[in-house]
């Protein structure tokens, strides 16, 4: 997992006293049994990638608090906490000055990882309770999901399925092996020497079948639109490649407003600098469209009906 917006001094301090700021937390070195619940919070309630962050040894009221701690044993101290987080979450620690005072900040990014917990899950591996393994925490969690708890009984086991395009029903081999399954995707092996294949649980429907006894599973939307699937690509990799996350957020406000002026500041947390930097690049490739009104006294950008389709089926996915 990697920090995708970099946060400098003069962008911590300005948070550290932003108070409408949601994504911040301020902690004194003395709330330290507070330090890891923050950090998991963050990780798992941030937009993926957006930077969040905690400040030790800072007051409520905005302020570094005095006297000064050794912030070199503080920052051991959480790194110690974050080693009971699981699974482990990323984070940036940084010294902050103001004053001349000094505090930890630690950015700490929306997480594609998560849940996170403040602990590790246990399971029985013979006659011993022991940590569970990532995969066996995956599995742990895709267990919430009744469809991937109820592929996951046939883990390991022959399963029934066919691929439907349009009308057509094709059947897999008999011997076809669901050899994983999570809350995402379950991968099938029809042959033992071939490489499996996953699906998205979303184009997967559960059945029975009863001739076989046997769970059977149907394929559906195997062949998607080409165009369709070109456009998607596109945008992803604009969003990704070209544009930052502060990006990304501008161009999904506007896709949610559908028009605003380009003078104004579209959100608070970015600043206009950087929504102009952001549009520009969505412009020139084609997102965004920048128009005049009838009078020529102001500029309005406004998502191009081209993409608008494939915005709004990237972009959540990109945010959630």
């Amino acid at each position: 997992m990697h920090i995708t917006v970099d946060l400098n001094e003069t962008d911590l301090l300005s948070r550290m006293r932003n108070f409408e700021d949601h994504m911040v937390e301020r902690k004194t070195v003395k709330d330290e049994k507070d330090w890891k619940r923050a950090a998991v919070a963050f990780a798992n309630s941030a937009p993926i990638g957006y930077p969040a962050v905690l400040y030790i040894g800072v007051r409520d009221d905005g302020e570094i608090e005095a006297p000064q701690k050794d912030l070199e044993e503080v920052a051991k101290k959480f790194n110690s906490q974050m080693q009971k987080v699981y699974p482990r979450i990323a984070y940036v620690p940084k010294v902050i000055s103001s004053d001349g005072l000094q505090a930890l900040a630690v950015i700490i990014p929306g997480s594609e990882s998560r849940p996170h917990f403040a602990g590790p899950a246990y399971v029985r591996r013979g006659p011993e309770s022991v940590d569970s393994s990532e995969e066996q925490f995956a599995e742990l969690i895709a267990q919430r999901n009744s469809k991937a708890s109820f592929l996951l009984a046939w883990k390991g086991k022959t399963v029934t399925v066919f691929t439907r395009m349009g009308d057509d029903e094709i059947a897999w081999p008999n011997d076809t092996t669901l050899v994983d399954c999570n809350q995402f995707y379950v991968s099938l092996q029809r042959y033992l020497h071939e490489p499996p294949v996953s699906f998205p649980l979303s184009r997967v429907e559960i059945n029975f079948d009863n001739m076989k006894r046997r769970a059977q599973l149907e394929v559906t939307d195997f062949i998607r639109n080409a165009w369709k699937v070109g456009v998607e690509r596109e945008v992803h990799q604009i969003l990704t490649q070209v544009m930052t996350l502060n990006g990304q957020l501008l161009v999904n406000h506007l896709l949610k407003v559908g028009k605003a002026e380009s003078l104004r500041q579209l959100l608070p947390e970015i600043s206009i600098d950087t929504q102009n930097e952001q549009m520009q690049i969505a412009v020139k490739h084609g997102l965004i469209r920048r128009e005049q009104d009838a009078g020529r006294l102001h500029t309005f950008y406004l998502v191009n009906p081209d993409y608008d389709a494939a915005l709004k089926k990237v972009l959540p996915q990109l945010l959630s």
